[in-house]
């Protein structure tokens, strides 16, 4: 993309019609020295064709050297197949190389190893232990052999995979420069060999594409006999006509699949992601669709996956905060509302009343009476709103200190000790002598205090009991309020601390709901937690639990 065509579609994007800075066209220079799109294109293309056309040399080279077996007719002639010639001993019939490949061959001996006849023409016999070493031709049995090498001179361990019926058994031995067995067992009643016996045992080890193997007949005459054979044809499986056919047709498969495979890398690194990020962008400005981008690939485009992701995140939680404090405004209003219309209706009618004369002298005092008290729950809802606001407000702030917790609520419930005689409630301490020092704001420290033992004078009838406990719980003070009085409604425990929910779920004439609200703002700036305890201690109905950690804690404030 030249830069002036990118310049645009910036300015397109941004509905601006300011000319890039000096920043931007630094920036955009740069991106024009590096290499284009195209031409990382097009060495990727370059690169697979040099693949190919190598994979393809390699096949015709391979072929090549392969062209010197263009006479042998190669078929699938088995050693079975000739068994009349064997035991005729007409063995010059035989197809050896049809059989056993181009380098293979075959020796005839009697059982006891007497050489009868060879292939290639050289006499060769077989001592007893050396044809039991020859696994037979239709065994399954494997052997791997290793040299190890060490100053005392060369070791070999032996690795016999074998069956036994149709049951696996795997079996080991070391032996040591003299082929003497040093440990393990083969299962073959041997533990010491001579240097042709481990010749044997490791030959196809040594030649992975040969098969060393003997084959057992019987002559017309009721004797056994062993064809000890080098079968080669693993070496060579196809026949030469068809190699110009197969190199071809492998060519080709090749080079599709090479395409196939940069068709495919070239859709799924750069056509969707781009694809994906276009649709989600458009969708976005268009009507606000807000969906992340779920994509794996080169870095860039995961970069550029990403950025998007996190902007639709920040903007979805957002939207989201901002939806959740739009609804806590039109509840906090609405609770607001409903809590002042009530006495304001009682102090407009009874002020008109006494106004207009329509009440006895004798009952003035006691309406005016009931117009202070009712003005008075306003002024203290008025209050605890302000309070409540106040705590959101940005030029707020706590003044943290680090305090005895356990102290503060002590020397507080203390001084507050005679109201519950006069209100006539009870009141119990379990307050721990250990200090307790965290970081916390002292005065709103107490203010939650206030709050919560204001709570329970409202809401819980005369006689009632509350528990005030302080102790250590892990790495936090906790401090814990329990009454036994009539408890919770079920419907308002799951949002007990939010402002207005008594206006909302069992408003009365006492409260105004923002007590435990502000109780909640306050610890939560501390770096604690308050909540309802689902299952209160015994002997109780009710349970608020505090969690403030303690100073020890690495909490940066």
């Amino acid at each position: 993309m030249k830069k002036t065509e990118f310049v645009d579609l910036l300015k397109k994007d941004e509905g601006s019609k300011k000319q890039p800075n000096k920043k931007q066209l630094k920036r955009l220079t740069r991106l024009e020295a590096k290499p284009s799109f195209l031409g990382l294109l097009i060495g990727s293309y370059v690169t697979f064709t040099l693949i190919t056309f190598l994979a393809i040399l390699l096949i015709f080279l391979l072929f090549n050297w392969l062209s010197r077996y263009q006479q042998v007719d190669l078929s699938t002639a088995k050693l079975p197949d000739f068994s009349a010639y064997l035991k005729s001993e007409e063995y010059s019939k035989i197809p050896t190389v049809s059989i056993f490949g181009v380098d293979g061959w075959f020796e005839v001996v009697e059982e006891d190893g007497t050489f009868v006849y060879s292939s290639t023409g050289t006499s060769h016999e077989y001592t007893l232990d050396e044809l039991a070493l020859i696994k037979a031709s239709d065994s399954k049995d494997t052997i791997d052999t290793k040299t190890l090498a060490s100053d005392d001179g060369n070791s070999y361990v032996i690795t016999r995979h074998y069956f036994v019926g149709d049951k696996e058994h795997n079996a080991y031995l070391v032996l040591d420069k003299n082929y003497n067995a040093i440990s393990g067992d083969l299962g073959l009643g041997k533990t010491s060999f001579t240097q042709k016996e481990y010749e044997i045992l490791s030959y196809e080890s040594e030649h992975p594409y040969y098969v060393f193997a003997k084959y057992a007949y019987k002559m017309n005459d009721g004797t056994n006999r062993y064809v000890v054979f080098l079968d080669t044809n693993d070496k060579v499986d196809f026949k030469f006509e068809y190699i110009i056919g197969i190199m071809i047709g492998i060519a080709i498969i090749i080079y599709a699949v090479v395409m196939a495979i940069y068709i495919q890398y070239i859709n799924r690194n750069v056509q969707q992601p781009l694809a994906a990020i276009t649709i989600a962008m458009r969708r976005f400005a268009r009507d606000g669709y807000r969906e992340t981008i779920n994509y794996s690939g080169p870095t860039e485009f995961e970069q550029l996956a990403a950025s998007f992701n996190e902007m639709v995140s920040l903007l979805n939680a957002t939207e989201m905060e901002k939806q959740e404090l739009e609804k806590r405004r039109q509840r906090m209003l609405a609770g607001l509302s409903h809590d002042l219309k009530t006495p304001i209706t009682i102090i407009q009618g009874f002020s008109k009343a006494i106004r207009d004369d329509v009440i006895a002298e004798a009952d003035k005092k006691r309406y005016l009476d009931l117009i202070v008290s009712k003005s008075e729950n306003m002024g203290e809802l008025i209050n605890s709103f302000y309070e409540f606001s106040k705590l959101d407000h940005p030029d707020f702030t706590y003044n943290m200190e680090s305090a005895d917790v356990a102290e503060l609520v002590r020397s507080h419930i203390a001084s507050i000790y005679d109201e519950f005689n006069i209100r006539k409630y009870n009141l119990e301490t379990d307050i721990t002598e250990e200090q307790l020092f965290a970081k916390i704001d002292s005065p709103m420290m107490i203010r939650v205090i206030d709050n919560v033992v204001s709570n329970f004078f409202k809401y819980t009838p005369v006689g009632s009991t509350l528990l005030v406990e302080v102790k250590k719980d892990e790495e936090y003070v906790k401090i814990e309020f329990a009454d036994n009085g009539n408890g919770i409604p079920k419907e308002a425990r799951e949002d007990i601390f939010e402002p207005f929910v008594v206006g909302e779920k069992s408003r009365n004439n006492q409260g105004s709901g923002l007590g435990l609200a502000v109780c909640q703002k306050i610890v939560t700036a501390m770096g604690g937690t308050i909540s309802l305890a689902e299952k209160p201690r015994s002997g109780f109905v009710t349970q608020f639990d505090i969690l403030i950690p303690l100073a020890s804690v690495d909490n940066s404030i």
